[in-house]
């Protein structure tokens, strides 16, 4: 029994202890508020922070993940969501229609396919997406900085190259890929294109190279050892996991850091970013595989020809305004730079602040309205022939997501604007039904 009563005094020592901590931080949310301080709530948990005062360019706002804050304070002006956790089952419903949303969502359309629907995005009122229409466009950030890609830390001249090819046995051409299913169906191009020329493949996807194991997990993607080993092959697939626009990643910029050049898919405006007319070989170019490779080959043999595509190295050129001048305009970092410049996500932390700050009590109705150029995709292409055909997945995955976009629209700004996982699923099947969803993708059970 001693030991007993001892456990309870213990349990009711923590309740009145989490009890007063609760308070205590409720109160000075509340009290801050009143100082004019936005309350700013991430719905979708994301920085791991209670409680976050921030300091920005026109306001200060305080960050939380307590959903309290939703219901309980006017002074709450905005919610935020990030995009690959977005849920439709779980919202802050109904919507009141002071409370801004905000989308913050980096990733791959083939992580959340509703986004490619204005329906969906239009219930948003900022964003921060790769799209260079979003409110905050992160359409650069795996780039560090234009001092990168001049850079010749990581650099192997042509002639060094041509011996690696002859000596070491390299193909001229490196393949990196562990997402072996993706959108784009990028596999079935280099399959076609290793017919035609050597590819040394080092991911898990068509391996045929081994990778050091300590350079094996995403975590080392940056590793300088992977760069090195990037740095040594003339040419780099360079091939997104989807077409959509201005969705550029890694698989762009670390070729150029590096001084590989990008064999390039994926953004149909990635002209725009690139360090100068010539720094990628566009796969859109050819009209077969077979013809790329022939291509290759013919530079393989004329270094004058290569080099070409290497002026941000040799000479230390950039050309495109656009890229420098969005470089010069972007307020946070990469890698090492984050930690004097901040994160993309600080970024867009008081970016929201500051928005709230000058244009939330002035705003006129609809003037804040995110739209397709925010994010939206088309039907998902592949690589092979950069059509729909035989992409039958993903494309029914794309159609299903209209379907459940214009719901999901609906829903929300219909009153009441609250609705059960069950009515929003059942009245997504009437829509697709009427749609002729089902039959047009082979399900007759519909």
């Amino acid at each position: 029994m001693k030991y007993i009563r001892i456990l309870l005094l213990i349990l009711v020592s923590l309740s009145c202890l989490i009890l007063y901590y609760h308070i205590l931080y409720t109160s000075n949310v509340i009290f801050h508020a009143k100082e004019n301080t936005s309350i700013i709530v991430w719905w979708t948990p994301f920085t791991g922070l209670s409680y976050n005062k921030r300091v920005c360019n026109y306001g200060s706002c305080i960050f939380t993940e307590n959903r309290s804050f939703v219901q309980s304070s006017h002074d709450t002006k905005a919610i935020l969501f990030y995009g690959s956790d977005f849920s439709i089952e779980d919202l802050p419903l109904p919507r009141k229609e002071y409370h801004w949303w905000g989308l913050l969502h980096e990733e791959s359309p083939k992580n959340q396919p509703l986004f490619d629907h204005e329906e969906a995005l239009s219930l948003f009122n900022l964003t921060s997406t790769f799209r260079r229409g979003s409110s905050m466009p992160l359409t650069l950030q795996y780039l560090q900085s234009i001092d990168a890609l001049t850079s010749k830390h990581y650099f192997v001249s042509t002639s060094q190259k041509n011996m690696l090819l002859k000596e070491n046995h390299l193909s001229p051409i490196l393949y990196l890929q562990s997402d072996c299913n993706p959108p784009s169906k990028r596999d079935d191009y280099v399959k076609e294109l290793a017919k035609f020329i050597p590819v040394d493949s080092y991911g898990s996807c068509l391996n045929n190279k081994e990778l050091p194991s300590d350079l094996k997990g995403i975590e080392s993607m940056n590793h300088p050892e992977l760069l090195k080993l990037i740095a040594k092959y003339k040419f780099t697939l360079s091939l997104e996991n989807a077409e959509c626009e201005d969705y550029i990643t890694e698989k762009l910029w670390r070729p150029l850091t590096v001084g590989s050049v990008p064999i390039y898919w994926g953004s149909p405006s990635v002209a725009r970013w690139i360090p100068n007319n010539e720094s990628i070989v566009h796969v859109r170019d050819f009209s077969t595989p077979q013809q790329l490779a022939n291509y290759i080959l013919n530079i393989l043999s004329d270094d004058t020809l290569y080099e070409k595509y290497l002026s941000h190295k040799l000479y230390g050129k950039v050309s495109n305004t656009i890229l420098i001048e969005f470089m010069e305009q972007r307020t946070w970092g990469i890698n090492e730079d984050q930690e004097h410049q901040g994160t993309f996500v600080d970024a867009f932390e008081c970016f929201i602040c500051d928005q709230i700050s000058k244009f939330h009590n002035v705003a006129k109705s609809g003037s804040f309205v995110a739209n397709k150029s925010h994010y939206g995709c088309p039907i998902p292409k592949v690589v092979l022939n950069s059509s729909s055909a035989n992409n039958e997945f993903w494309e029914e995955q794309w159609h299903k997501a209209s379907g459940e976009a214009h719901v999901l629209n609906q829903l929300i700004l219909t009153p009441p604007g609250v609705f059960s996982s069950d009515d929003f699923y059942g009245n997504v099947i009437s829509y697709l039904e009427k749609t002729n969803f089902f039959r047009k993708h082979g399900h007759e059970e519909f």
